[in-house]
């Protein structure tokens, strides 16, 4: 209600928590898929493109050729630049094989590009020397970004994000990038396309088996992403909403009921998840944020069908546990190849962030939580994990923790306007 121009909102009022409840329902994620997930797929997003389920069960020889999916790659690249004409480009810069290989293909078309390569540092175990010989390698300037606290400017994060999630890690290299150039390259979609996650398809294959039907199917695939949720799951949400694990598991029965070979469905299940509703919205809104046009060139139209075209096994080998096949071909046949081959992905130490700054961010947010307070999550939850991270420290645990520190901010900014953008943690 409003009094002389004021708002005055009692949120011990149960018919206000109730609408405020319905407005989350309306306008904003489902809640319990993106504290299960780190992603709400019940959106209707379409930033890349739809896979043809029949073009990947009727796939025939010829597959597409590394030196094909290079070809195109080189025309993707040498399109995009001659298009916007950038007198400098900036690169989001790993020491693994995707951005490596983007950079390298660029620099042999561009000779004399200035290239901004930039590599992003949570700790001191970093790959940044590894990247910054990649860089040199490739005539680059290499710019590393040393991010000692990476929650401290969260609430402004999750204000571009307008979701309840911590780990944004793109901000940082657009937020330097926007410094050298209004274009961004990436290395996005590897991964998904070609087979990068091998730690988790050797799970999943070891403990597959053809009878499984499709439910189960989908407890194996989900079994293999530990770090998005706890075996208590069902105990984390209060009473204000209502968790069922069936609903989780019939956001990915298209993916698994079907005939498709095993790793097939898991890069469906991968494409159609993570990168279609986590990684790509996510960096687009950071890059829309900023003003930047974003090139990720794997995520090309022609591209995504190539890698759908070829069978699992030209992508990755179950026998020795390796991944990314034809761009691994393709990096290997340029004169810089430093790439580190056990990469997976910018990511920081849980650890040692909980032991420096979590604990006290977390513990001084939540212990008087609204998301508590309103039942959204469970507050006995969260002390027990508290001490089950004291015990153990239990890294799902850190990472579920700092998914509900998310969620309060998320909370307290779009719902209850506690919180605003420029609060720092």
């Amino acid at each position: 209600m409003t009094v002389k121009g004021k708002n005055i909102i009692s949120y011990n009022n149960v018919c206000v928590r109730y609408l405020l409840m319905q407005q989350i329902g309306k306008s904003f994620p489902d809640i319990c898929n993106i504290m299960t997930l780190r992603y709400d797929p019940s959106k209707q997003i379409k930033l890349v493109k739809d896979i043809n389920y029949e073009s990947i069960k009727n796939r025939t020889r010829p597959y597409p050729s590394f030196k094909e999916i290079e070809t195109h790659l080189r025309e993707v690249i040498r399109n995009s630049i001659l298009e916007l004409n950038p007198t400098s480009i900036s690169l989001a810069l790993s020491s693994g094989v995707d951005s490596n290989l983007i950079l390298s293909l660029t620099r042999d078309l561009f000779p004399n590009m200035e290239i901004n390569a930039i590599t992003v540092s949570f700790d001191e175990f970093t790959e940044a020397k590894t990247s910054k010989k990649i860089a040199e390698s490739n005539s680059s300037n290499f710019h590393e970004v040393i991010v000692d606290n990476p929650l401290h400017n969260l609430p402004y994060l999750i204000s571009i994000s307008r979701e309840p999630r911590w780990n944004l890690y793109t901000y940082y290299f657009i937020n330097k990038a926007k410094h050298f150039s209004n274009i961004i390259f990436t290395g996005d979609g590897g991964d998904e396309l070609f087979g990068g996650y091998s730690f988790r398809y050797k799970k999943f294959l070891d403990n597959y088996y053809y009878r499984l039907n499709w439910k189960d199917r989908v407890r194996l695939y989900l079994d293999c992403h530990e770090r998005d949720w706890v075996p208590d799951q069902h105990h984390m949400f209060g009473t204000t909403l209502q968790f069922d694990w069936e609903h989780i598991y019939s956001l990915f029965r298209t993916y698994f009921d079907n005939d498709l070979v095993p790793l097939d469905q898991v890069f469906m299940a991968d494409y159609y998840g993570k990168l279609m509703y986590d990684f790509v919205p996510t960096h687009k809104k950071l890059l829309d944020h900023f003003n930047l046009n974003g090139i990720a060139p794997l995520l090309d139209s022609t591209i995504i069908d190539m890698s759908f075209k070829m069978p699992p096994s030209a992508k990755y080998n179950y026998s020795k546990n390796i991944g990314k096949i034809p761009l691994k071909k393709i990096i290997s046949q340029t004169a810089n190849n430093n790439i580190a081959q056990n990469k997976l992905g910018f990511s920081l130490d849980l650890k040692s962030l909980w032991n420096n700054v979590g604990k006290e961010i977390v513990t001084s947010n939540l212990d008087k939580g609204r998301v508590f307070e309103d039942k959204i999550i469970n507050r006995s939850f969260y002390f027990k994990s508290l001490k089950r991270i004291e015990d153990t420290m239990d890294v799902r645990y850190i990472s579920k923790l700092l998914q509900i520190l998310s969620l309060e901010i998320w909370y307290k900014m779009f719902v209850t306007f506690e919180t605003k953008s420029k609060d720092v943690l």
